[in-house]
């Protein structure tokens, strides 16, 4: 349950943050996602998720569930994350991990997508952990990777260097398929791939 208050300035801050999104040129390398299989995976970064719930209401149909920390701050991105058009599963990998995981699992199985951000929530920056590995081997379903790309982007002083980007600035969206790995693949040595290839779709 969402405290009553972090709706005070949520509501707001999210209209702002909409006019500010409606203002990005995006240039994608596919059209809208053909999810009718099931649900998916959709892994980035987490110094971009500024922009995904603008873009994942342009290129996914179904809705996406994302994870969002058990602590205090994740309260008000709960909020903030429904306004966006996103749904929100509580859990990191220090509280109520085991949990979190089994919930996002039923999610995708359930025809949903989950939202990841294998470096989240305290890092370190683009460090692929590999619970998101787990989250695909339990599913059996595939990961897709999103790569953003930002013309110009201011950068916050935070763990990860969040980036905002410049108001009508360019946005490269890449889509790759990672596919599911085999069970009997080591989590580790997997992630270590994920994390490559996902630093070479989302630029710096």
């Amino acid at each position: 349950m969402v405290p009553w208050y972090h709706w005070l300035w949520v509501g707001p801050f999210a209209l702002l943050l909409r006019l500010w999104l409606s203002t990005l040129r995006l240039h994608a390398n596919r059209g809208p996602i053909d999810d009718h299989e099931g649900g998916q995976i959709i892994v980035l970064w987490h110094d971009r998720l500024f922009v995904s719930g603008y873009v994942a209401r342009k290129f996914f149909k179904r809705p996406i569930n994302a994870l969002i920390s058990t602590s205090k701050d994740g309260g008000w991105l709960v909020a903030f994350f429904n306004l966006m058009g996103l749904k929100a599963v509580r859990g990191s990998s220090n509280r109520r991990g085991v949990a979190a995981l089994m919930t996002l699992t039923r999610v995708v199985k359930g025809g949903e997508h989950a939202g990841v951000t294998p470096d989240g929530p305290k890092g370190p920056a683009r460090v692929c952990k590999p619970g998101v590995v787990s989250l695909a081997k339990l599913t059996a379903r595939p990961m897709i990777l999103m790569g953003l790309d930002y013309s110009h982007c201011w950068r916050l002083r935070n763990w990860d260097r969040f980036a905002l980007p410049f108001p009508f600035s360019r946005v490269v969206v890449t889509f790759e398929e990672f596919g599911c790995p085999a069970r009997d693949e080591d989590d580790a040595a997997v992630a270590l791939r994920l994390q490559a290839r996902l630093n070479a779709l989302s630029g710096v």
